[in-house]
């Protein structure tokens, strides 16, 4: 048997040096491995600091943008309520400040103004509350606590005291309103695992041009009564015939100096629809208007009337009828478009029915009145539609008469007038008995005497009892408010146009800088 050789430990050298080799690999390995952990780990924070920086941006920027909604949405409503004011001041009996072009342009003027201080003081307080803010909102998009804060609010475009902000200067109003836009600067600041990211902001606000809009207008219907503060009965029959006839009228339009309303007679053979396509036909600028015209007519059924008085359209014109006229005799059914004084008694012999209902190829249907002092009908009166039957009574002797022999309905937004004063208890009583009234329409009356009411009797309908003076009545103590709702003007109404609220969106856009 052989001898061992000896290696002199060489062996065990190398397989040390082999596992230190090894070792150190490993350590390197390890080491590098830790590093890019931490790096990622690192990097994972940062990003989720800029997502949490991006969620404040998307949080306050829609909550921006929903505070801007509702702030145009309250200045639209107060705009509304100023504007009404307006209308209201029109209606009144005090119409100074508003009885001119210019003085209503300068009161919408005011108003606009007045509402772009609104919309800019509005946000600017949004904006001071954004600057109080102190907590953080929490997203739980991961496991790890990531948490945003919006920073350094400022108005980028516009110079500006701390003081002017916080106090909402006027001074600062006004400069934004003249800049026509609000820039609001916002940096918004995300953390995780307190690793700070920001990220810069910038909210774009347009202030409207106006919060009025010129192009879409309220047109309300006004009538100036010259040195009458309230209408009375005498005022509705200042009825003198005047000599001027309508032919001559007519042929002198172009050359008329006279302010409307223009009065003129037909006699003779002469008739209403001939006037009425003179009207409409004559090449007369600004456009003749025929509410502005008062006709006068010797006799109803000669003037007036075709072969009957049925199916008469009037197109608005004025129609006043002399006390000793006659009425029709048969049917007065289908009058549409009519404004009919009658300075006595409106006699119809069979039927008065179908008031305001179209004519056939008539589609123009415009609230009508017709004014008598007494009304006598034989048979009925319904189907009444957007029509004021106004009866006045007599002023002096024995009391007005309103007979209806046979139905009266009170139909299709439609209203019956009474002097209660002027007309005979007995007939009123009657009426009251036998009137319908339908739902949307009224019967309106004046009293000078507290203790004189119109009352209609109530009526049962199942286990129900309908208290049909609520209903249906309604008491006007103001004749010129009485005679006002039943739509009686002593003059021509004139059409004022007041603008209208603009609804326009919120003009709002945001930048988001890295």
């Amino acid at each position: 048997m052989k001898g061992m050789k000896n290696e002199q430990g060489y062996a065990l050298l190398a397989v040390l040096l082999t596992m230190v080799l090894i070792l150190s690999a490993i350590a390197t390995f390890m080491a590098g491995s830790l590093n890019n952990a931490k790096q990622e780990n690192t990097l994972d924070t940062s990003n989720k600091s800029v997502a949490a920086a991006e969620m404040g941006v998307l949080y306050y920027s829609t909550d921006f943008e929903r505070a801007l909604d509702l702030i145009r949405k309250e200045v639209v409503a107060e705009t509304t309520i100023e504007l009404n004011k307006i209308v209201a001041c029109l209606t009144s009996t005090n119409v100074s400040q508003c009885d001119t072009l210019a003085k209503r342009t300068a009161w919408e003027s005011n108003i606009d103004v007045k509402m772009k201080e609104l919309y800019v003081r509005n946000i600017l307080i949004k904006i001071n509350e954004l600057k109080k803010i102190t907590g953080s909102k929490t997203e739980s998009f991961s496991s790890t606590p990531s948490n945003y804060l919006p920073q350094a609010l400022a108005l980028n475009n516009i110079a500006y005291t701390a003081t002017e902000l916080s106090t909402l200067s006027p001074t600062l109003i006004t400069k934004i309103i003249a800049a026509g836009e609000l820039n609001v600067e916002m940096d918004v600041v995300g953390t995780a695992n307190n690793s700070p990211k920001a990220i810069s902001s910038v909210f774009k606000i347009k202030v409207p041009i106006s919060f009025l809009n010129q192009n879409t207008v309220n047109t309300i219907q006004q009538t100036n009564i010259p040195g009458t503060k309230d209408i009375a009965y005498t005022d509705i029959y200042k009825i003198t015939s005047p000599s001027r006839s309508c032919s001559l009228l007519l042929t002198n339009l172009t050359s008329i100096k006279e302010n409307a309303p223009y009065e003129c007679k037909l006699s003779g053979t002469e008739k209403l629809s001939d006037f009425i396509t003179a009207l409409k036909i004559a090449n007369v600028t600004p456009k003749l208007n025929p509410k502005d015209f008062w006709v006068h007519v010797d006799n109803f059924e000669n003037n007036v009337c075709d072969r009957n008085c049925n199916n008469i359209d009037f197109s608005s014109v004025n129609v006043v009828v002399k006390a000793t006229d006659v009425g029709a005799r048969n049917n007065m059914n289908n009058m549409v478009n009519a404004n009919l004084v009658i300075d006595g008694s409106l006699n119809v012999d069979n039927n008065l029915n179908n008031l305001g209902e179209s004519l056939p190829n008539t589609t123009n249907q415009l609230n009508q009145s017709i004014v008598v002092r007494e009304l006598e009908v034989i048979n009925n009166v319904q189907n009444m539609k957007y029509t004021n039957l106004v009866v006045l009574g007599t002023q002096t002797g024995t009391k007005g008469k309103l007979k209806v022999g046979g139905k009266l309905d009170i139909e299709n937004l439609s209203q019956l007038c009474l002097d209660i004063d002027r007309i005979s208890k007995t007939d009123l009583d009657i009426i009251a008995s036998k009137v319908d009234v339908a739902s949307g329409s009224k019967i309106v009356y004046y009293s000078a005497i507290p203790t004189n009411v119109f009352v209609l009797p109530n009526k049962t309908i199942g286990n129900t009892t309908e208290d049909r003076t609520s209903l249906y009545v309604k008491r006007e103590n103001s004749y010129t408010n009485f005679l006002t709702t039943c739509g009686i003007s002593v003059n021509s109404p004139q059409s004022i146009s007041i603008s209208t609220p603009s609804a326009n969106e919120t003009d709002f856009k945001f930048e988001v800088n890295y």
